[in-house]
């Protein structure tokens, strides 16, 4: 992990993929220096539950080259046959959800089929690229 502090991540921070739909849950994505959190919007922000899997930016560059080399269905294929690959990020198909954890980790969120597949579209996209810029701004 960086040595540079973490920042506190603000609600405006986060993100989510293009694809996903408007004023629905889904994974949403903060990026800040050597920094990168994760976090399920069905969670109010900031509430004792809004869990955030944290990782530094050299590892979840990794999982997005990983996701990228793959492709798009490849990799969503990998993750529904079980197999989450060997990155920072493990998506695990638990038949009616998926769940998502920093590998080796405890903390998990858990989201549908359309919310992973809009995420993973969002990945191949380039949309949580260091440097990228939200495609909408979340109202604080």
């Amino acid at each position: 992990m960086s040595t540079n502090r973490r920042p506190q991540f603000a609600e405006h921070d986060f993100r989510k993929a293009t694809r996903s739909e408007p004023d629905k849950a889904c994974v949403r994505v903060a990026r800040h220096g050597d920094w990168v959190e994760l976090r399920d919007d069905k969670t109010a922000f900031g509430a004792t539950d809004d869990h955030r899997l944290v990782f530094s930016a050299e590892e979840f560059d990794a999982f997005l080259a990983a996701v990228r080399t793959a492709g798009e269905a490849g990799y969503l294929g990998a993750v529904r046959a079980g197999d989450f690959g060997d990155t920072c990020l493990e998506i695990v198909n638990r038949c009616e959800d998926y769940t998502f954890r920093r590998r080796g980790g405890s903390i998990e969120l858990a989201f549908t089929d359309v919310e992973v597949a809009a995420f993973i579209h969002g990945v191949v996209r380039g949309e949580f690229d260091q440097g990228t810029v939200p495609t909408e701004v979340v109202a604080v």
